[in-house]
């Protein structure tokens, strides 16, 4: 259900056009009253009359220049901060004719939190990307930088995305969906589906790219079908590279154009629009040829390959003297596997015994594709940017399904319980949004993206939700009650579960019940050192509280 986008608070004042209406009858008065003047008025009289009319014709100047606004309208983006109510003239603000904000999507695929070079000042010595495009959404937006995927493989975390629940309890904690009950998915693909939701409430779905979705196609078990059931009726390309950002901005265009053409009052569809891109998940070939001069194909996608050959061949070309000096990123800070890891036998994920140079070459790769998915991303925001009324009435989220561990901890890709591959950007900008601000509440992308955009666009929440509402942190408000019905955090994976508890955060690799990694994030913010063994007291609190969620 559509509620109204600015509803008037019960104890409204009078509107300015409701005054001005009493004024212009009461000055219509005073003139007929001069008008009649005889001597049988007072000399007091007089001047009151006078006075009173020239009450009236101020109050109506006034009003001539003053926008008849309800007051205390709650319009997306208020703020009771009294320093947030000066506005610039040109500052971009809803448009009161459009009954619901566009929504406009952007996920990358193997994106980590410390990859935006808007965020580098956050993060010392860890940011090496160069995201010109994205660093737009961040100046513009309200950066979550302590959002963590709901599972560091795609096909769980995108489930949790694009239904607000947690994948193990539907059987989805690895890609292969092997145990996947598809009986209750296709059920609750019904009632919490993003694009369901939203299009029973009115609006246009629209989806390119990436899938990777458990059961897309209404019949069969593909992930990579056109994602009818998750309520898209319109699958525009499955190009997931530059060809789906040629797709958006040509879409987007064709948007604001059609928008020129409705009159003033006339009610406007509004659109969810999804923009799934690839990169930088070529990473991946990469990790696969490692050490190898050669780099392997793949029949399917040829282009994986294409691109990792394109970067090396990049690389290549820069004298290496030069390149170590100038171009190759550092190793990072947590390069070393932490002491105490676990000796789990469920892990399928080695640290590996690479060469300091390869390290930073893979990084050098890693980055390279962070910043030819910008690049793309750049296409669709510069397509909005032409479309000024479209914009306007536009939000815009940008986040990724899951991070890339950079050769931290001597690992690479996906999967491990660490922040580098665990967290991910969340970035919400464009409508109703102004100003740069930064939020470091701890948050899950995955369940807490659909009750936030439906509270943004004011629809009813589907029940059983995992996550919660974001939506007062945008809008500038109370962020203490917001995050008072949250006492843990959770990221699901094949073979470990976290849980985040104030700094601590337990993973438990609970398929062989025996093994624990706990870190103070407080203390330790590269988690080098495991310290479940002498605090045991923490271990089975959080064991416990993962058993029993």
């Amino acid at each position: 259900m559509i509620r109204n986008q600015t509803p008037l608070n019960n104890n409204e004042t009078l509107s300015c056009g409701k005054v001005s209406t009493f004024a212009t009858a009461f000055l219509l008065y005073q003139t007929l009253e001069l008008s009649a003047m005889t001597n049988l008025f007072s000399p007091w009289r007089k001047w009151l009359l006078l006075t009173t009319g020239f009450f009236s014709i101020s109050f109506l100047f006034s009003c001539s220049e003053t926008p008849n606004s309800p007051v205390g309208a709650d319009i997306p983006g208020s703020s009771d901060n009294p320093d947030d109510s000066d506005k610039s003239e040109d500052s971009e603000s809803p448009d009161i004719h459009m009954a619901m904000p566009n929504i406009l999507i952007i996920i990358t695929d193997q994106q980590s939190y410390n990859t935006i070079s808007a965020h580098a000042s956050l993060f010392p010595g860890s940011v090496y990307a160069t995201t010109p495009n994205i660093d737009r959404l961040v100046r513009s937006g309200v950066s979550f930088t302590r959002a963590y995927c709901a599972n560091p493989v795609s096909v769980p975390s995108r489930f949790s995305l694009f239904t607000g629940v947690y994948g193990a309890r539907f059987g989805v904690r690895e890609n292969k969906c092997s145990e996947a009950d598809e009986t209750a998915i296709r059920k609750i693909q019904q009632t919490h589906s993003l694009g369901t939701v939203f299009r029973n409430a009115g609006y246009e779905t629209l989806y390119g790219g990436k899938v990777h979705l458990p059961f897309a196609a209404v019949k069969g078990g593909s992930k990579f079908a056109a994602p009818v059931t998750y309520g898209f009726d319109n699958y525009y390309t499955a190009d997931e590279r530059k060809g789906l950002a040629a797709a958006t901005a040509n879409l987007i265009r064709e948007k604001g154009e059609a928008l020129t053409e409705v009159s003033g009052d006339a009610p406007v569809k509004p659109f969810l629009m999804v923009a799934s891109f690839l990169n930088p998940h070529d990473i991946c070939v990469e990790s696969s040829a490692n050490l190898s001069p050669e780099v392997p194909d793949d029949a399917k996608d040829p282009e994986k390959a294409a691109t990792i050959r394109m970067m090396r061949e990049r690389l290549s070309a820069i004298n290496p003297v030069e390149f170590y000096e100038k171009h190759a990123p550092q190793l990072p800070f947590n390069k070393e596997k932490p002491k105490d890891y676990p000796a789990t036998g469920c892990s399928k994920k080695r640290f590996l015994d690479y060469p300091d140079d390869y390290w930073r070459r893979y990084r050098w790769i890693y980055g390279q594709l962070v910043s030819l998915v910008d690049s793309h991303i750049g296409e669709v925001l510069d397509a909005l940017d032409a479309q000024p009324d479209l914009k306007k009435n536009t939000l815009i989220v940008f986040t990724s399904d899951h991070g890339e561990m950079q050769g931290a901890h001597n690992t690479v890709t996906k999967s491990m319980p660490f922040d580098e591959c665990q967290r991910v950007p969340f970035i919400f900008a464009g409508w109703g949004i102004t100003g740069e601000r930064i939020d470091n509440t701890p948050v899950c992308n995955g369940v807490d993206l659909l009750p936030t955009l439906c509270e943004l666009s004011d629809i009813d929440l589907p029940e059983g939700l995992d996550g919660i509402s974001l939506a007062p942190i945008i809008k500038g408000r109370d962020k203490v009650k917001t995050t008072a019905t949250r006492k843990y955090l959770y990221s699901e994976s094949e073979t470990f579960i976290s849980v985040l508890h104030n700094e601590y955060k337990l993973s438990y690799f609970d398929l062989d019940g025996q093994h624990s990694l706990l870190v103070d994030l407080s203390k330790d913010r590269g988690e080098t050192q495991n310290i479940a063994s002498f605090n045991k007291e923490m271990v089975d609190k959080l064991k416990q509280v993962i058993e029993e969620r």
